[in-house]
């Protein structure tokens, strides 16, 4: 049987590339694992992908020019073109895949990514970064950063060799998913935004490509620029496998950089918010006392002396007597001091009383507030920490020795290059161990300003109990008052009744023999 050339091979996946990743040629990567990522694919392209307006935008640096070139694909067709085509792939060349937003899908068809990850023969493991995007309503993987690798410069592992497209099959191979924060026009100036990167590099050619996934055109932007402004990505556009190794490396610190960059001013704004949300917390005067005199309730003291003030029976002699002298029934004055029913407190007749009032500007709200706070900060604490891992993988990757396959004058100039990006790698890399110890202090802050803001709430809690408390025991003693002279009415009005049958039959007696006597007077006069 003849064997298949390697191009052949190539142009006959990329045919069938709606099959990816079992596409890819010389894989090593276990059958289960290229099956879960398939299906994976499959299932989800809805939520992964928008094909309704799809758009690859290519950074191109080509043999034969001095300058880099942009070109936007938007179908499977003029991808298919502008990908395969006479002559070798360009010395550099970036992909950028973007989407509307961070949790918006990709503006790209399945069948284009598919097919561009086949040519590509892209590293399945790169999907682990690919499915970090997508339609989704909130952030998914918890801050998920990560840094992989699978270089093909062994005899067994190497890609085939593709002398028509200038391919030597030995590479390295890697990609990474990172995420900063950027500023937002939300109520929340902050959001956190992810990218990820596929890179491979021809070790024995120079060539390079790069596939870019981010929410927006920042990184493209950059890139761009730096590819026009920087010396080292114009040794890029030759052959020089040692300045395009540089210019790779250089690209990497693009990424680096905004992986780093906006952490400072986030930390700044989250300081400020903690400061400005528990300032009243700090100052507030929480060992004074709610003063009652001139609020809703009187001490008991007050209360007592008020109840004694009051005898409905010493006012104006005894009601016996009353009754006796006057025959008259019991004064009225005794009910009209009875006292008023109490309003509730807090209302609107009454004032708050001084101590409660202050500790009423904390609510709950606020500690909610609070808690939002401290799990922002929790997120971002989660994020920088992966970030430093994944870079931390970059350096470790890096600082290995150059396989022995390199070219000896090839290997010298890249220990070089990497020993200078490794020391920028590393400044990187404090910074934001940097941060990630400020934002860990800023989270043991707002712990402490949270223990504080319940304990006042707490506080808060505890005062209005006590008024409501001491509210009812006043209205416990009125009514206990108001009992007593209850019963001291029915033991005058008992007394009232008593005395007024003792005296009614004589009175009656009296005025039946005085009403006789005028009768007998009246009859004499008449017979005269």
């Amino acid at each position: 049987m003849t064997e298949f050339d390697p191009y052949d091979r190539l142009i006959e996946s990329c045919r069938n590339s709606s099959q990816y990743p079992y596409t890819l040629l010389n894989e090593t990567t276990p059958r289960a694992v290229l099956e879960g990522y398939h299906e994976h694919l499959v299932q989800n392209d809805g939520a992964l992908f928008d094909d309704s307006d799809p758009r690859l935008v290519f950074w191109e640096a080509w043999p034969g020019t001095q300058r880099f070139k942009k070109t936007k694909v938007q179908d499977v067709k003029g991808l298919s073109e502008h990908l395969i085509r006479d002559g070798v792939d360009p010395n550099s060349r970036h992909i950028f895949i973007e989407s509307n937003h961070s949790r918006a899908p990709l503006n790209c068809s399945p069948d284009m990514l598919k097919t561009l990850f086949t040519y590509h023969q892209v590293d399945p493991s790169f999907l682990d970064s690919l499915f970090a995007f997508g339609d989704q309503d909130e952030p998914l993987d918890a801050g998920l950063a990560h840094f992989r690798s699978d270089d093909k410069l062994n005899l067994r592992e190497r890609l085939p060799r593709l002398p028509r497209l200038g391919r030597s099959g030995m590479e390295l191979r890697h990609s990474f998913l990172l995420r900063s924060v950027e500023r937002a026009d939300a109520a929340d100036p902050w959001s956190i935004r992810q990218v990820a990167a596929y890179h491979s590099f021809d070790v024995e050619n120079g060539r390079s490509v790069w596939i870019t996934l981010k929410g927006n055109n920042l990184l493209q932007k950059r890139i761009k620029d730096d590819s026009l402004d920087l010396p080292v990505h114009q040794g890029a556009l030759g052959l020089d496998v040692g300045a395009a190794f540089e210019a790779s490396l250089a690209t990497h610190l693009t990424f680096f950089h905004w992986c780093e960059h906006n952490w400072r001013w986030y930390v700044r704004d989250v300081e400020e918010r903690i400061r400005t949300s528990l300032a009243r917390a700090k100052t507030i005067p929480v060992e004074s006392e709610p003063s009652y005199r001139t609020g809703v309730l009187a001490s008991s003291r007050d209360s007592t002396m008020q109840l004694s003030t009051f005898n409905p029976v010493s006012e104006k002699g005894s009601i016996v007597q009353r009754t006796i002298c006057g025959l008259r029934w019991p004064d009225r004055t005794a009910f009209d001091h009875a006292p008023a029913v109490q309003e509730p407190p807090f209302s609107r007749a009454r004032r708050v009383p001084e101590g409660l009032a202050v500790l009423n500007m904390f609510n709950y709200k606020d500690l909610q507030k609070l808690s939002i706070l401290a799990e922002r900060i929790e997120e971002a604490t989660l994020v920088v920490q992966l970030n430093v891992d994944a870079l931390q993988d970059v350096y470790e990757y890096y600082q290995r020795p150059i396989h022995d396959n390199v070219r000896p004058d090839v290997r010298m100039h890249m220990e070089k290059s990497a020993a200078t990006f490794l020391l920028k790698l590393r400044q990187i890399i404090r910074s934001l161990e940097t941060r990630h110890t400020q934002l860990a202090s800023l989270r043991k802050r707002l712990d402490n300003g949270k223990a504080l803001y319940e304990n006042l709430l707490q506080l808060r809690s505890l005062q209005v109990s006590r008024v409501f408390a001491e509210h009812g025991h006043k209205s416990a003693i009125n009514m206990e008052n108001i009992a007593r002279r209850t019963e001291r009415e029915t033991v005058s009005m008992h007394t009232v009744t008593v005395v007024t049958l003792l005296f009614l039959p004589a009175t009656f007696l009296g005025v039946s023999s005085s009403l006789s006597h005028s009768h007998l007077s009246s009859t004499r006069t008449f017979r005269r």
